[in-house]
């Protein structure tokens, strides 16, 4: 069993499942509500786990009853979380509208910042680091741990911060958002951008697939139930990927169709769907 760690955000997620969006009245009724383990780090370790990984986690959570929920949920997952506490947990509300779009509002509390968990005890054993740019501080000094040991390290670049960036200088790849990309000039203008820093990168394009220096790969036709965590789920598929020693390539398309599975479910998927689907398709 390959072990992956992420490092970043972890919240609960509220998802609420519209029938109309916007809604057209003061009170508008859901057809459905469920509650979920949300966040890019989080989530990425959930799809890690379902997909055989020894997955840890690295986050920051409320001394709170939410915080002890959110927990709980990450250990039936079978996610080893290694969590800072502070005054509160953050929470999301997500509408999901009948299209499977997802609009998110975050509660985001002021949490602890410094990282005093061990860095070496963390990464013992691991194949590879997963950063998301919600907690720049713990995952620059991880990153550096993990480039000394010679793992691959993998960041969701997805806004356009000076601390996201700065994470760049301690990544192999940098798999980015569509969105960041049109702040930035484009597909092809973020691509040049991150290359010129010696990563691997990769863009991904929802419905139109997954853009990276020298290609593009086609996204995987499913009916979308709902797209919330997609991205989250691409990049620990991707990362576990590399973590098996899977060419980049060959990693990303694993990652697209563990992540068109995602939406097709509305959840992670388990190893033998994705299987199938990548031996379904030429």
């Amino acid at each position: 069993m390959v072990k992956i760690l992420t490092v970043g955000w972890a919240n609960l997620d509220q998802r609420y499942y519209i029938e109309t969006f916007p809604p057209r009245a003061s009170r508008t009724g859901v057809l459905g509500y469920r509650e979920t383990i949300g966040g890019p780090a989080a989530v990425a370790a959930v799809a890690a786990a379902r997909l055989g990984a020894e997955a840890h986690l690295v986050s920051r959570r409320g001394h709170d009853a939410t915080g002890e929920r959110l927990q709980a949920m990450l250990e039936v997952e079978g996610v080893r979380a290694h969590f800072q506490l502070g005054a509160a947990t953050p929470v999301s509300a997500v509408l999901v509208t009948p299209e499977g779009e997802r609009y998110i509002f975050p509660y985001r509390p002021e949490l602890p910042d410094g990282l005093v968990l061990g860095e070496e005890r963390l990464l013992e054993g691991a194949g590879a680091l997963l950063l998301d740019g919600r907690w720049a501080s713990a995952g620059y000094g991880l990153g550096q741990a993990a480039r000394a040991r010679g793992l691959p390290v993998v960041l969701d670049l997805d806004r356009d911060r000076d601390d996201d960036w700065m994470l760049t200088q301690v990544a192999t790849h940098v798999v980015a958002s569509e969105e960041l990309a049109v702040q930035k000039g484009g597909v092809d203008a973020l691509l040049a951008q991150l290359q010129a820093l010696g990563v691997f990168a990769a863009v991904t394009l929802g419905a139109q697939g997954v853009a990276y220096a020298g290609g593009h790969l086609p996204a995987y036709p499913v009916q979308v139930r709902d797209t919330t965590g997609a991205g989250d789920v691409f990049h620990g598929a991707f990362t576990l990927a590399l973590a098996e020693g899977q060419d980049e390539v060959s990693a990303l398309r694993f990652a697209a169709a563990t992540a068109a599975l995602h939406c097709a479910q509305a959840s992670p998927p388990r190893r033998d769907a994705v299987r199938a689907l990548l031996a379904s398709l030429p």
